[in-house]
């Protein structure tokens, strides 16, 4: 009878953490307000997709996409994976849809696993490769996308900035917030895949470098702030325990 117990117990963590988890989306929506709050955007936020194939949890995000109907998209980071090809890429980005665009820029995986003809397969899907450019949407919202740590983000960027707009900040590791001056009242960014693996009680096992004490969630600092997704994907191990995949959805004043 133990051992029958011990087998169910067993076999009950491995199919919650290899399979259940993992595709196990939770969708997190968060109001802002800031400057004068005469205009409103709803802006979504995918982050560390690490995709390997077009399956349950890419499907169950562009399903999401479709119901929000967010005005911008933003990807922070990692589509790339060692298991993954160009047309399970293209499959997934592709059928992004939002009204105003969608961003994208590095995370260290694109660095690790380069995407060959990566600036090709974003135009061709009419996704913005923001790496250390700026983005105007309009006269008061300007989108700033820093490439990643292990590039060469360029902050001398941000001196072009006015603190009379909303300037939301596009990065890959958050450490970088660190860097982040006071013109950019919001960053977004992912990496931590918050941890992953996440024992009760003890927190996660894990991190990789460059998530400083940024694990999920919010974070402040004086008065700008940091969102940091827990991501799509799984990176190094297919497993999630604890630390379901993050669609982050935000309504934002300005």
């Amino acid at each position: 009878m133990y051992k029958v117990l011990l087998t169910l117990i067993v076999s009950l963590l491995l199919y919650y953490s290899f399979i259940f988890s993992p595709r196990d989306l939770e969708i997190n929506h968060y109001n802002r307000s800031y400057n004068n709050k005469k205009n409103q955007i709803k802006i979504a936020q995918i982050s560390d997709l690490h995709i390997t194939s077009f399956g349950v949890i890419e499907k169950k995000v562009l399903r999401a996409l479709e119901q929000e109907k967010p005005d911008l998209v933003v990807i922070t980071g990692d589509i790339s994976s060692s298991r993954g090809n160009i047309d399970s890429y293209e499959l997934f980005l592709s059928r992004i849809k939002s009204k105003l665009g969608t961003f994208f820029v590095n995370g260290n995986w694109e660095y690790w696993e380069p995407i060959e003809g990566l600036e090709e397969l974003l135009k061709r899907n009419h996704i913005v490769y923001l790496n250390n450019k700026i983005q105007k949407v309009d006269s008061n919202l300007f989108i700033v996308g820093f490439d990643d740590i292990e590039g060469e983000p360029d902050t001398s960027i941000i001196e072009r900035l006015s603190s009379n707009s909303l300037n939301i900040g596009l990065f890959h590791s958050p450490t970088f917030f660190n860097q982040i001056p006071k013109n950019i009242q919001l960053s977004l960014a992912g990496h931590s895949h918050g941890g992953q693996i996440k024992i009760p009680f003890l927190g996660p096992l894990w991190f990789p470098a460059g998530v400083d004490n940024y694990i999920e969630g919010w974070y402040k600092r004086e008065n700008i702030e940091l969102y940091v997704n827990r991501g799509i994907g799984n990176s190094i191990l297919p497993i999630r325990f604890n630390c379901r995949p993050e669609l982050t959805i935000f309504n934002i004043e300005y």
